[in-house]
């Protein structure tokens, strides 16, 4: 989260914890841009499509970020630059 250009905190009333928000494009390119690096690592490890498109898909569900990626092996444009 201090990577991003902006972040919100809100105090919740009868929480110690806060609630941390920020804008989802921000997180998505920050994302986005490891997603070259991860691939390439991927791929000299000799990773299976299925297994690359598996780790992105949950990289994104874990960001509550939009995946668009096909089933059949295809990955996702975000993933596969």
């Amino acid at each position: 989260m201090c990577c991003l250009p902006s972040v919100n905190t809100m105090q919740r009333d009868g929480q110690s914890n806060v609630a941390i928000t920020c804008d989802p494009l921000d997180r998505l390119n920050f994302i986005k841009r490891d997603f070259m690096p991860m691939n390439a690592m991927c791929d000299r490890a000799e990773m299976f499509e299925g297994r690359i498109y598996d780790r992105t898909k949950a990289v994104l569900e874990h960001f509550g970020l939009p995946f668009d990626g096909k089933a059949d092996g295809a990955s996702s444009p975000v993933a596969r630059q």
